[in-house]
């Protein structure tokens, strides 16, 4: 068994799925205690809190892969239940409307601003007990976007998806940096990592290098 497949055997996730948006929100759990990571959470925050519950797991922290409402809507009400500490890239900082995202008549109850207690970087690790979460920084959807790794798992974001690429017409978009950032930074990535991207289903990276019609490899 390879280092990647003995720390797949590690982790176990599950996706939860918005109904407005299609925003995937993702729980990483530790298999072997209760602790996990919460990647995203969403307008699918009552789920997600009855899975929290069910299996009395404790969220070590909260990951953000950038800062655009369908991404970060439960963060506060999630971050008050658990004190888990919230982790973001600072860039992303300058595209939150706090104002206008509480009134969103889909806002959930209980929304409000927070605070970054962990300021990720290129190639920052995050430690997850014996586990260690890399960081990618990946500008082009919007300045601060990241994606995270955990062996041969990248959760992306809205960066890659399946056979397509994140917005750049956004606040904070840039074509130029997201075929930058898919191209030389992801598609340097092993051809068999899995994508967990932000909406849609996964993918890989050897099948976005050959199929992706937004960003093809390098030649």
């Amino acid at each position: 068994m390879t280092s990647a497949e003995a720390l797949r055997e590690k982790l176990q996730v599950s996706i939860f799925v918005d109904n407005l948006f299609g925003e995937n929100c993702f729980l990483i759990r530790r298999r072997d205690t209760q602790a996990a990571l919460l990647v995203d959470p969403g307008l699918q925050l009552d789920r997600v809190r009855r899975q929290l519950r069910a299996d009395r797991l404790e969220i070590d922290r909260i990951l953000i892969t950038h800062g655009h409402i369908d991404h970060i809507a439960g963060v506060s009400s999630l971050h008050a239940d658990t004190g888990a500490p919230v982790a973001m890239h600072p860039d992303d900082l300058a595209i939150i409307d706090w104002d206008q995202f509480a009134r969103l008549p889909f806002a959930p109850a209980g929304f409000a601003p927070f605070s970054v207690d962990v300021e990720l970087a290129h190639e920052l690790t995050i430690p997850f007990h014996d586990i260690r979460v890399r960081v990618l920084h990946t500008p082009g959807h919007t300045e601060g976007s990241v994606c995270f790794l955990l062996g041969l798992d990248c959760f992306a974001g809205d960066t890659l998806f399946q056979r397509g690429i994140g917005r750049t017409d956004l606040p904070g978009g840039d074509m130029r940096k997201i075929v930058f950032s898919i191209r030389d930074v992801l598609y340097a990535l092993p051809p068999k990592t899995v994508v967990y991207p932000g909406h849609g289903a996964r993918t890989t990276i050897e099948e976005e290098k050959l199929l992706n019609p937004f960003v093809p490899a390098p030649g």
